[in-house]
């Protein structure tokens, strides 16, 4: 949702699609403003379609993590089947696995490893995006270190290193040609993937995803037309600050709420490593035929026999074993004992 970044953007498809092979007719544009919030502006080929806008994260739903900021998803489409279209897709909130992450998910954040962007566009995205595609390939990948540099010096990375954390990014468009409905298509698909590290936890996301197709032999007709509309969109500034606000207030709560969830995270693994190894010493105690006895003297645990029921000790260190209830060594006339006291077994 970054001005900056969107329009860095754009030199995605002006790498992409190769110049068209004749002249275009005239092309009329419109102005739209987004009917969902007033949130931004773009032209639009004059009879093509919109569809969608700002989307809200219900945080009880999808979880805090997902709620942090307004997610877009806009598609700008020539006809209803979407054949020729432009889509910006919703960013996703993951959360980077650690030692201690012992949940699928964290505040609503899944709980993956970071992708590289090819491996995002092919492996998590376009799956989803396009389930009916057939005979798949990917016909081309472009790395854009040009938009790295430009998200680097943006409004957030600059915000999140003045703050002292750590801020990564990497961006790719990947060409896909593909058959789907009989049609054979081509489809780049942009996406900046971007990281920060809070504390213990490294959240990352596909924080700028554009994906634009089209029949395979109009591809390079519809070059200018796509240049044109993604160079056009715009944030509305007096929404932005509203939003820029929020953001800040929603962060904190996910963030007060994360380093929550750490915790207790620790101690859910902390609690399993003591149960197994609880497991594993009872096991140990089973096969040797012992059982862990207190020294009434020191209060210290001590192995010893588990064939007796009963084991009494005296300060030197001699014991007894007896199955006795009632016996006492200290008052056994054969013995002419004295200082022996009763171990207790350590509870399990």
């Amino acid at each position: 949702m970054r001005h900056l970044a969107v329009r860095a953007a754009v030199l995605f498809l002006l790498a992409a699609w190769p110049p068209p092979a004749s002249a275009d007719p005239p092309a009329v544009f419109q102005h739209y403003l987004d009917r969902t919030e007033g949130a931004f502006m773009v032209l639009v080929p004059q009879g093509w379609l919109t569809e969608g806008g700002i989307l809200r994260v219900n945080p009880l739903a999808a979880g805090p993590g997902q709620a942090i900021e307004a997610k877009l998803d806009f598609t700008v489409k020539r006809e209803p089947a979407g054949e020729v279209a432009i889509r910006w897709l919703p960013s996703v909130n993951y959360l980077q696995p650690t030692a201690w992450t012992v949940t699928p998910s964290v505040n609503g954040m899944p709980v993956l490893a970071r992708p590289t962007p090819r491996d995002f566009a092919t492996r998590l995205l376009f799956p989803r995006l396009r389930p009916g595609a057939r005979e798949l390939r990917v016909a081309e990948v472009q790395a854009r270190p040009d938009v790295v540099q430009a998200m680097r010096t943006g409004d957030k990375a600059r915000s999140l290193v003045a703050s002292g954390v750590r801020y990564e990014a990497d961006a790719a468009a990947v060409t896909f040609a593909y058959l789907e409905g009989g049609v054979r298509y081509r489809e780049v698909v942009f996406v900046a993937i971007e990281a920060y590290q809070v504390h213990e936890s490294q959240v990352w996301s596909n924080g700028l995803t554009l994906a634009a197709r089209a029949p395979e032999a109009a591809f390079a007709a519809h070059q200018r037309l796509a240049r044109v509309v993604i160079n056009s969109f715009a944030i509305v500034p007096g929404w932005w600050k509203a939003e820029a606000a929020g953001q800040t207030h929603r962060a904190a709560v996910v963030k007060a709420t994360q380093d929550e969830l750490a915790r207790l995270d620790r101690e859910i693994a902390d609690h399993r490593r003591r149960t197994q190894a609880q497991i594993q010493d009872q096991q140990y105690l089973t096969l040797t035929g012992q059982e862990r006895w207190v020294n009434p003297h020191t209060g210290r645990p001590e192995l010893g026999s588990n064939e007796w029921r009963h084991r009494w000790q005296d300060g030197s260190g001699q014991v007894i074993y007896t199955d006795d209830d009632r016996w006492d060594p200290n008052a056994d006339p054969r013995l002419h004992l004295v200082g022996f006291k009763r171990s207790p077994q350590q509870p399990r």
